[in-house]
């Protein structure tokens, strides 16, 4: 087995570092600023920033084995968190995509707060169907 050193630890730690913070700025600036479908790519991001958040947990906790000095995992674990919220959104997205397409299509159509409340009266009125229909295949199975 291949021991690292303390300073290999270090370098590695800090590229996850890196990896992390990047993968999560990708994930927040494409979650909040893109339409459909290009918004979907935060689900790539969002593993990025799981995997690369989970190594680097890892390394923190090697270094502090180590008894050298490591950042917290507080920021590690809040940015975890906040990236596993996403991600549900963006699978719930990602389920109802011809509901939420046609929403963000009639919304940007939209001129007057009327044209907006009838887009969203449409959209629930369909998510209404929607579960009215899978009630009914659940109840017949």
């Amino acid at each position: 087995m291949v021991t690292q050193t303390v300073s290999d630890r270090s370098e590695r730690a800090a590229a996850h570092t890196r990896l992390f913070g990047v993968a999560l700025l990708a994930t927040l600036l494409v979650t909040g600023g893109l339409d459909l479908p290009w918004r979907l790519s935060g689900l790539g991001f969002g593993a990025l920033v799981i995997w690369s958040g989970a190594r680097l947990l890892g390394d923190l906790g090697a270094l502090r084995r180590a008894g050298t000095p490591a950042p917290s995992r507080g920021g590690v674990i809040v940015g975890l968190g906040l990236t596993a919220l996403m991600m549900l959104v963006l699978l719930g997205e990602l389920v109802l995509y011809p509901l939420v397409a046609d929403q963000e299509r009639c919304l940007g159509g939209a001129i007057t707060h009327q044209d907006q409340a009838q887009c969203r009266l449409d959209y629930e009125r369909r998510q209404r169907e929607l579960m009215h229909r899978f009630q009914a295949a659940s109840a017949d199975s």
